[in-house]
């Protein structure tokens, strides 16, 4: 729970970018919760341009990848600071991912 809010989570650890089926699959399970959960997923190595496409706007879903994990930790930014800029990115724009850096820019 952050901010009152219920985040799910899902991480892969893996080399090759996430597809938009994984972010489907994860949506599917949001989707058996509560209506006011939401989702986050942390993905190492990224997701496809095509995947994140694919996956569409409006989701409840908020992505990260590993990089912006590192930025997090090399700007001290705490997590639910990250996450509230993340989560208000998506209402304005519909788009699930938004890198760290472009949301703190330095």
């Amino acid at each position: 729970m952050l901010h009152a809010e219920t985040y799910l989570l899902e991480a892969k650890w893996e080399g090759a970018k996430t597809p938009a089926k994984d972010l489907r699959n994860f949506q599917g399970k949001l989707e058996e919760k509560a209506a006011w959960a939401r989702g986050l997923f942390v993905s190492y190595s990224g997701f496809t341009d095509e995947g994140l496409d694919a996956f569409g706007r409006g989701k409840r879903v908020i992505c990260m990848d590993g990089l912006d994990l590192y930025e997090m930790l090399d700007r001290e930014l705490p997590l639910d600071v990250a996450l509230d800029r993340k989560v208000r990115r998506a209402a304005e724009t519909g788009r699930p991912f938004e890198r760290i850096s472009d949301l703190f820019p330095r």
